[in-house]
């Protein structure tokens, strides 16, 4: 039952992440992006890692990059909306700052043009197989190139992510 619910939540993640059109980089998307962010760093601290097998993880995930689309790894506090900034310290609890900023959107602005879909692809595809393995005593290793692509995309997510939070304290 909670690899279903799993699916489910992943499922719903998909669809939003499909519908989501690039953000604005404003308030709004500051706001969601960081309280995606500190979601995310909350939960990396208490699990000492991001957990792909957590649904919240996942739809935190999803949700921060459909938020910071726009920016790059070039992006700083200087060159970007300021009251993006101001809001994403703000959503983040203080966890970016003024004089953390520039770095933590740089790093935001390396994953923001991920495929947000294929991050969540990759965790309903990694869901399945087990909700198959257990249900039918077997393990499906059979992997296709698509899958293997959703997979290096959820990769570069969790190395990015965790590059930064060993760099944040809350």
């Amino acid at each position: 039952m909670k690899t279903l619910n799993f699916i489910v939540t992943v499922l719903a993640s998909l669809i939003i992440a499909t519908g989501a059109s690039a953000a604005n980089l404003n308030a709004s998307n500051g706001i969601a992006a960081g309280k995606a962010l500190v979601s995310l760093y909350t939960q990396y601290k208490a699990d000492g890692k991001i957990d792909l097998t957590n649904t919240a993880n996942i739809s935190n995930i999803v949700s921060l990059i459909n938020n910071i689309k726009g920016l790059t790894s070039k992006s700083t506090s200087s060159n970007t909306p300021a009251d993006f900034v101001k809001s994403l310290i703000s959503g983040s609890d203080n966890l970016v700052s003024k004089s953390n900023s520039s770095s933590v959107l740089s790093a935001l602005g390396s994953i923001a043009n991920l495929d947000a879909s294929s991050i969540a692809k990759s965790a309903a595809s990694s869901a399945a197989s087990s909700l198959a393995g257990k249900l039918f005593g077997s393990s499906n290793t059979s992997s296709s190139s698509s899958s293997s692509a959703n997979s290096q995309t959820a990769a570069t997510a969790v190395s990015a992510l965790t590059s930064l939070f060993s760099t944040l304290k809350k």
